[in-house]
């Protein structure tokens, strides 16, 4: 059961990234004004796509093992992908990016991607199905990192190499604070909670008290109201 919780996180995180990822492709997809560019953007928001999709069924298939309670914290909703950080709050990455930086974006987050998905492979294991279904994904990602370290010498020679050093850096620094951030967002929820519920509690009993009568002020004397009225 442990495990299952485990791969529950696993595969509900990195199905976010992966939609996320491709919901990003799609918007410079439809920025661009290069058929071509236009075409490699729109198959990589296509593959990762497929990735999501992948995630959410392995995720599904570990939902159904575990109690309703437990299933349903980590039920997908549209929402959870800006909540989360993994879709700005202030618009896409093409909309307030450079396109040398969003390039270099691509170039580093896919790099960051395979690795986590070794991870992810040593969880479920290289000779399962899904392992094997994992290591195609890994493929794709160290494909789609070969398109943008291409497209990014082409375009941009200039950059030292440890500019794109620099790039990875940071982006493991955004990874990690947006995890971070995550957990403590879980942290409050067990704390804050049960006090909206004591206070709810409270309120509630309150509100049983209220004579409804006492809102009627029209022709009453303030004098006569009930002293046991909250009011």
């Amino acid at each position: 059961m442990k495990k299952i919780q485990s791969e529950l996180l696993v595969f509900y995180e990195t199905a976010h990234a992966e939609l996320a990822s491709a919901l990003e492709m799609l918007a410079a997809c439809k920025k661009t004004n290069s058929p071509k560019q236009a075409l490699g953007y729109f198959m990589h928001a296509k593959d990762e796509y497929m990735h999501a999709k992948c995630f959410f069924k392995m995720l599904s298939q570990r939902g159904i093992k575990v109690s309703l309670e437990k299933a349903r914290k980590f039920r997908f909703t549209p929402p959870s992908l800006i909540i989360k950080g993994y879709i700005s709050n202030k618009g896409f990455l093409i909309d307030n990016m450079k396109l040398k930086d969003f390039v270099a974006f691509v170039y580093t987050n896919e790099l960051l991607a395979k690795s986590s998905f070794e991870n992810i492979l040593n969880l479920v294991g290289s000779d399962t199905d899904e392992g094997k279904i994992i290591s195609s994904i890994m493929m794709d990602e160290l494909r789609h990192h070969g398109m943008a370290k291409k497209y990014f010498l082409k375009n941009y020679p200039a950059l030292q190499p440890w500019q794109l050093v620099m790039y990875r850096f940071r982006e493991t620094l955004q990874n990690k604070g947006r995890k971070l951030y995550d957990a403590n967002l879980k942290f409050l929820d067990k704390i804050l909670t049960p006090l909206y519920k004591g206070i709810a509690f409270v309120a509630g009993n309150m509100a049983k008290k209220l004579n409804l009568n006492e809102f009627k002020r029209e022709g009453k004397n303030l004098m006569e109201i009930s002293s046991k009225s909250i009011l």
